[in-house]
């Protein structure tokens, strides 16, 4: 069967649709919208999105932008609870996409560095009405970072293993030997296939981790990385595609975005290798202030790398 120009382009969409959560979440949606404009968010909400004040792609433009994913502690993946009780932000990474050189970069932020007021960086999504608080962490990251937020994604423990699961679990080349009771990560290092609970398990470790909660963020990290090199590696059949934008276009609530901004952004997911994505770790040492860490000095430069096109050259 010949195919159309359309069904090649969705059968490419899938190949690498995480970038980050807002890929997973953003590009299949867009495309399943397209196909059978659902009504998102129908089922359980797996991912929240939020396009901030000034997020304005429509066309296909060529400068870099940053997504801040923040990954919760809550544990129900009821709407309502989570507005009630949204979690700590306990995995928090900026993600630097430059479409025209085709690179990106992971900064993986510690949930303890300390934020702009003093209270930890990870507390911020907390305490705010505004879309579950994710402009206010946004706006906090930013300030530390000095990063521009241009999307927010939102993910909680239930979501996470869920999305997980339903594209079939993930590759991961774990780094080193975990044991850990508290986490349920148990694993050895090396190549790995992680349901969504081993996963969940994976990302939350950080007793059994020579820097404790520092590698756990870079693990964190990893499993986003992971997630992209899985997917593309599978290279879906028309079938796959259609399963998988049928399954997670309905658990999407999203905010500010439209089809255009969907589609233009997936179209930067493709254009990346996961080989040209660098996961880096924020700089980070005791601050003195209770157990809140603050940036060192090598973390001027690495922002400074990294707030101009996204992307670090000398890192």
């Amino acid at each position: 069967m010949i195919l159309t120009s359309r069904r090649r382009a969705l059968t490419v969409l899938v190949a690498a649709p995480v970038v980050c959560g807002l890929v997973v979440a953003g590009l299949l949606t867009s495309v399943w919208i397209a196909l059978g404009r659902p009504t998102p968010a129908a089922g359980a909400v797996w991912f929240q999105v939020a396009k901030l004040a000034n997020a304005n792609y429509t066309g296909a433009p060529d400068q870099p932008f940053f997504v801040l994913v923040a990954g919760t502690g809550a544990r129900s993946d009821d709407p309502g609870q989570q507005q009630d009780d949204p979690g700590l932000a306990d995995a928090l990474h900026v993600i630097g996409i430059n479409p025209a050189l085709r690179s990106a970069t992971i900064l993986d932020i510690p949930r303890d560095t300390e934020g702009p007021t003093g209270a930890k960086l990870n507390s911020y999504i907390v305490g705010s009405n505004d879309n579950f608080g994710l402009r206010a962490e946004a706006d906090a990251v930013s300030s530390v970072t000095g990063l521009p937020i241009t999307y927010v994604v939102r993910a909680n423990f239930p979501n996470f293993v869920q999305m997980i699961d339903e594209i079939g679990g993930i590759d991961v080349n774990i780094p080193y030997d975990m044991a850990d009771d508290n986490s349920g990560a148990f694993f050895s290092a090396g190549p790995a296939h992680l349901t969504g609970d081993q996963a969940l398990a994976f990302s939350r470790d950080r007793y059994s981790l020579p820097r404790g909660d520092l590698d756990r963020s870079v693990n964190q990290g990893l499993v986003l990385l992971s997630t992209l090199q899985t997917l593309q590696a599978r290279h879906p059949s028309i079938g796959d595609t259609v399963h998988l934008i049928a399954s997670v276009g309905r658990h999407v609530k999203l905010d500010g975005l439209g089809v255009r901004d969907l589609m233009a952004l997936g179209q930067f997911a493709l254009s990346i290798d996961p080989n040209n994505i660098k996961n880096v770790l924020l700089p980070v040492a005791a601050s003195g202030n209770g157990s809140n860490l603050a940036k060192t000095a090598d973390a001027a430069s690495l922002l400074d790398d990294m707030a101009d096109d996204g992307v670090l050259q000398s890192h």
